[in-house]
């Protein structure tokens, strides 16, 4: 009981151990929840649709990410505002609206032109041109919610944060049963299953803001008005660039190579994402390094055990699916896509370098980002480059992944050793 009492009563005096371990335990049902979706959609698909649905998943994915920029910017102002002295109440308010509203707009008018060009863009694609227009609404749920996100998360209500993911997993999971096992919509009802769990995740977060959300006079500071910093726009281009690289290598395989081989990379693919495993140690890093850079003080401890808990287990699961990839296969998705399990090798070997280069990403937009921001959309266009210019077959796709992987890794590390270091001061 001592002992117990000596885990429990630090644990129970510290709320940000507390947010931080509930996080923690939100994510671990989230990913279950999200694996559990991907596997059922494999074993009740054919292959080509599955390589279809992982296809556009991997391009929503993109928009997603990119979009998610707004998040940590709306997060922000709302903390400044809820912690200044000189601004009326319900401030924070004013801004969510201000944001939401406008990135409603963006959304609204980004789902009209993909609707408009749904055709050109499923031929080109090699898409069910439905598979796209169900697709197309799923961007203005990307332009909203991360205004929602960043609203709970500048007003410290993670727990309703992590309920917004949550609430996305198992409403695509309840629904994508719903219009594939009930309905028969097969590949559609995958994709449709989709924009619907993103408005079970918005409404989750609107429910827990309430009516303060769409009340009140109070108006929107200058400083906190529609606008292209800096910042914003370094991340806007990082993270589409890094998505782009996460992304685009299997929606031109599914471009270029038969079917059957599609579904083979989709399925390398949904696996290597169960290595990129840096998100909480990510958060954790962000505010520290930018306390370090800021005081001029060298942050090398910081950035190598940062690497070490990132990599490690992209090590061992790598390890794990190179010797056990085929009987997991068989097990989770079917022997349908065994044949994938020769790539897993050559995955994690480019997730290793992927995850590094995520490290790189945020410690640069917290510190000095242009540099590593243009390295980053170089390699995104390298990678499109070669991808269109190299004759493909798995193997090649693999190895112009595990390139853009690892090129912003290493060119990361010399950008600091030789750039960044060298101004600060060496003291721990």
């Amino acid at each position: 009981m001592t002992g117990l009492r000596a885990v429990w009563t630090p644990w129970r005096q510290r709320p940000a151990v507390q947010q931080t371990t509930f996080l923690l335990a939100i994510d671990a049902v989230t990913n279950a929840i999200d694996y559990g979706f991907h596997i059922y959609v494999a074993r009740v698909l054919l292959p080509a649709e599955f390589a279809a649905a992982q296809t556009i998943n991997s391009l929503l994915l993109l928009g997603l990410t990119t979009a998610a920029v707004m998040q940590p910017v709306v997060a922000r102002y709302v903390a400044e505002a809820n912690l200044s002295t000189d601004l009326p109440s319900r401030t924070d308010f004013a801004i969510f609206r201000h944001f939401l509203g406008r990135s409603g707009l963006v959304g609204l008018g980004a789902v009209l032109l993909i609707w408009l060009l749904r055709g050109s863009l499923a031929d080109w694609l090699n898409l069910p041109e439905t598979a796209v227009a169900l697709a197309a609404f799923m961007i203005f749920i990307a332009t909203t919610r991360p205004v929602v996100a960043g609203m709970l998360q500048g007003q410290r209500r993670f727990g309703w944060f992590g309920g917004m993911r949550l609430g996305y997993a198992v409403g695509r999971f309840a629904v994508g049963l719903l219009l594939i096992s009930a309905l028969g919509l097969g590949l559609n009802g995958a994709i449709g299953a989709m924009p619907l769990g993103g408005v079970v995740s918005l409404l989750v977060g609107l429910a827990c803001l309430g009516g303060l959300a769409w009340h009140g006079g109070t108006a929107v500071p200058s400083k906190y008005r529609w606008s292209a910093s800096t910042l914003t726009l370094n991340a806007l281009v990082a993270y589409a660039a890094y998505m782009a690289l996460l992304s685009l290598d299997l929606v031109w395989v599914n471009r270029l190579l038969p079917a059957e081989d599609a579904a083979l990379y989709a399925t390398a693919v949904l696996l290597r994402r169960v290595l990129l495993l840096p998100g909480a140690v990510i958060v954790i890093m962000y505010p520290r390094a930018v306390a370090r850079v800021a005081a001029k003080q060298s942050p090398d401890t910081l950035l190598w055990q940062t690497a070490v808990v990132v990599s490690l287990p992209t090590v061992l699961l790598t390890a794990v699916l190179t010797l056990f990839g085929a009987p997991l296969i068989r097990w989770t998705l079917g022997p349908a896509y065994v044949a994938a399990a020769p790539l897993l090798g050559g995955m994690g070997a480019a997730m290793l370098g992927v995850g590094l280069t995520v490290i790189w990403l945020n410690f640069y937009l917290a510190t000095r980002p242009l540099p590593f921001v243009i390295l980053l959309a170089g390699t995104a266009v390298l990678q499109l480059v070669l991808l269109q210019a190299v004759p493909l077959d798995l193997p090649t796709v693999t190895a112009i992944f595990g390139l853009g992987g690892w090129l912003p890794a290493i060119g990361g590390g010399l950008l600091y050793w030789f750039w960044l270091r060298p101004t600060l001061e060496h003291t721990s």
